[in-house]
């Protein structure tokens, strides 16, 4: 056997068979499908239960890749919630401590307007619709009539007796006036007159005489 037949013989043995060759190229479309697939991901190919618990976190978000649309409707940041407590507790401050409609030394405590046409002598009281600083209950501002244009008014809880009234609505007649004056806290008697009636016969100096059915406006302080 010649030199050059013993160095084929052993080339030969170097050489891959047929089935390795196989084998490699499975192999090598194998990895390069892995690696097309990885950069080829189908648009939402990714559900909520392939991802790890904490896996996303705001270093691996793109900028802008959350819109509010994506957000849940209760969501909240916590910047925004410390800046809303931030904001409250400026406005706690501002308001002496006091939340908004609680009363407070100097500011409005109550408000009513009330024609005093449904009141008669057979029904003197009702319950009058409007503003106490010192309670929500439905009953908390009352009226009685204790005489033709003289009603007194209670204002539940309230500890002043400081108000001033005007005519008001359709019970205006004419030139009304209107005037308040403190009985105790919380308690007021309005009266109520037309100028244009004049003065008692004969009294010039006199006021004019009180009437029912006019309608008048107070704010307590």
């Amino acid at each position: 056997m010649g030199t050059k037949d013993i160095r084929a013989g052993r080339l030969r043995r170097f050489l891959p068979t047929p089935a390795l060759v196989v084998a490699f190229v499975a192999l090598f479309a194998a990895m390069g499908g892995l690696g097309y697939a990885a950069a080829k991901l189908k648009p939402n190919s990714v559900k909520a239960k392939n991802i790890r618990s904490g896996a996303v976190t705001s270093d691996k978000l793109a900028d802008g890749a959350v819109t509010t649309p994506k957000l849940a409707a209760d969501a909240v940041a916590p910047n925004a919630t410390n800046a809303a407590n931030a904001v409250n507790a400026m406005n706690a401050a501002r308001l002496g401590g006091a939340a908004p409609g609680e009363c407070q030394t100097g500011w409005l405590k109550a408000s009513m307007v009330f024609d005093t046409s449904v009141l008669t002598q057979d029904q003197p009281d009702a319950v009058v619709p409007g503003f106490d600083c010192a309670s929500k209950a439905e009953d908390a501002i009352q009226i009685h009539r204790e005489a033709t244009g003289v009603y007194t008014v209670s204002l539940a809880g309230i500890d002043s007796g400081v108000a001033i009234t005007t005519s008001a609505g359709a019970g205006a007649i004419g030139n009304a006036v209107t005037a308040a004056s403190k009985i105790e806290d919380g308690q007021l008697v309005v009266r109520t007159w037309t100028n244009s009636d004049g003065h008692a016969a004969g009294q010039p100096d006199t006021a004019p005489p009180l009437v029912d059915g006019r309608a008048f406006g107070l704010i307590a302080f």
